[in-house]
């Protein structure tokens, strides 16, 4: 089977796009400054707490029917769009990146209907594992097994109403005054309900943090009479 990559839901082959084997991927590192501190040997390391994003390069062969203008424009349309999309790779079943097209491209003109050219993404530091990217209801005290090498940022959805104190392996989110649901969407570090911002429902205090799930087992609880429901994003490190 031919390799390919699909992007914001369109696969490279469709456009007459084939990978062929040249390609350069970095891999991931923790975010450090190095800090001169004069008199002490050496550099001081100041971590900024975040994965820096990767660069990832993909050579392809156009082989297509219509000439290479013509296709230009469909893959020029094709890559173009704003922000991070889902980015597949057929040869990694499991797994999906987010990725962001930031650069430009040039395709190098064979023949009329052949050509080359290289597509870099800029790609999130996780790639998530897809079993982890659907919503799943919970039951109070059940244990979701973790995956993955790095600490996931869920979304919780809580259905109910009154105060809630969600725990996961003993690390409480303190939630006050709920109506008629709340979701923590730690992907994109939000509270809301609805279309309305709910921060003024998370308990801000030293016993109450933002949700996380471990690699490990996951022991996750709560209070009140509510229905639970989480969309886990196990990741791994690019």
């Amino acid at each position: 089977m031919t390799a390919y990559i699909e992007f914001n839901g369109i696969r490279s082959d469709s456009l007459g796009l084939r990978i062929y084997n040249d390609m350069t991927h970095e891999s991931t590192g923790y975010d450090v400054e190095t800090v001169v501190v004069p008199g002490r040997h050496g550099e001081l390391l100041l971590s900024n707490n975040r994965l820096k994003a990767v660069n990832k390069s993909f050579p392809f062969r156009l082989l297509s029917e219509k000439n290479v203008t013509e296709q230009q424009i469909k893959i020029s349309e094709w890559l173009n769009v704003e922000g991070y999309k889902p980015l597949l790779l057929s040869w990694e079943k499991d797994f999906e990146y987010r990725a962001a097209f930031i650069s430009t491209f040039e395709i190098k003109e064979i023949l009329s209907n052949f050509g080359k050219l290289k597509v870099d993404f800029l790609v999130h530091p996780i790639k998530y594992y897809k079993d982890g990217l659907k919503m799943r209801s919970i039951n109070n005290g059940e244990t979701l097994i973790g995956k993955g090498n790095v600490p996931a940022q869920p979304i919780i959805k809580i259905v109910g109403s009154g105060n809630c104190e969600l725990s996961i392996n003993g690390r409480l989110t303190k939630l006050r005054d709920i109506q008629g649901g709340i979701t923590l969407d730690m992907q994109s570090n939000t509270i809301y309900h609805g279309t309305q911002g709910a921060w003024d429902k998370f308990v801000r205090s030293p016993e109450s943090v933002k949700p996380y799930l471990d690699t490990s087992n996951n022991v996750i609880r709560w209070t009140g009479n509510f229905k639970v429901e989480i969309e886990p994003h196990w990741g791994v490190k690019v």
